[in-house]
């Protein structure tokens, strides 16, 4: 009898010995781990901007745009747009878990759920920081872009447009019927993104009756806010014949990027309660 309860007795303590972070770190380890080995989502999540942008802004190097440099004002904008990218991976993740039942399988041990998508996420935000090493260095030596204005502006709204779309993948997964249907979802809000929130070009480009709506997208206000970051400017009106943005200080960048920030918080609250409404842990079919 002893025989068999000690074994019981010594495995038991040794699982409550796992923390919320250890839970965490594992589900880490894992997302990165399958990133880097599908040729599709590293493609996807982390070469896609990089080549983009590439294409895009080395045509634009002679050129200004409100007051700086339009290669380096390009490169910028594709920094936001890793965050969509990010975002396809996710929704991506989250599907194939979920049909292959490692979602539900997870629910049903000691796991926190919390952990479950901070170990996805916090492999996702690692991808995106290495982007942003990557596109910022691009636009700094080969661009002639300065080093950003104001780093801590720049860190938060890129944290909060990481959030925005990590949070948002999840609730969309509840919609998504299985993986392979994911790209229907994800390749309108990718163009979207792309062409609608100020990525390659200023919105004032666009027809006058879409600015409005573009302005409130959820990436335009992301990318606003880190080329104002970044240059120390206040973007959002410029366009290819305007004159040059005038120079902020930080109080006054600040305040230039306050209603975009309230923008991204108020997307970010309402991708919460989607997902609370429609993420199932389950699949949905069969």
């Amino acid at each position: 009898m002893s025989t068999l309860t000690t074994p019981l007795a010594l495995s038991v303590p040794a699982r409550k010995e796992l923390s919320w972070p250890a839970y965490a770190r594992g589900q880490f380890l894992l997302s990165w781990r399958v990133f880097w080995r599908n040729r599709r989502s590293t493609f996807i999540g982390f070469l896609l901007p990089v080549l983009l942008n590439l294409v895009i802004a080395a045509p634009l190097r002679d050129k200004e745009i409100g007051g700086v440099n339009a290669a380096a004002y390009s490169t910028i904008g594709f920094i936001g747009f890793t965050l969509v990218t990010s975002f396809i991976n996710l929704l991506n993740g989250v599907v194939a878990r979920r049909d292959d039942l490692v979602l539900k399988r997870l629910r049903g041990t000691e796991v926190p759920a919390t952990a479950i998508f901070a170990g996805q996420f916090g492999a996702a935000g690692a991808v995106v920081l290495l982007q942003v090493l990557v596109l910022g260095g691009t636009a700094v030596v080969w661009f002639g872009a300065p080093l950003p204005a104001d780093p801590l502006l720049f860190l938060l709204t890129l944290t909060g447009g990481f959030l925005l779309f990590a949070i948002l993948a999840v609730a969309l997964s509840g919609i998504t019927p299985s993986a392979e249907s994911a790209p229907m979802i994800a390749t309108p809000v990718l163009l979207i993104c792309m062409f609608a929130s100020g990525v390659v070009a200023p919105l004032s480009s666009m027809p006058h009756w879409l600015q409005g709506p573009a302005h409130n997208l959820p990436l335009a206000p992301v990318v606003e806010t880190l080329r104002t970051a970044w240059f120390g400017r206040g973007f959002g009106t410029e366009s290819w014949s305007s004159a040059a943005l005038p120079e902020l200080d930080l109080v006054h960048g600040w305040q230039h990027a306050a209603t975009a920030l309230l923008i991204i918080a108020a997307w970010t609250a309402g991708a919460a309660v989607l997902g609370r409404r429609l993420f199932r842990w389950e699949p949905r079919h069969g």
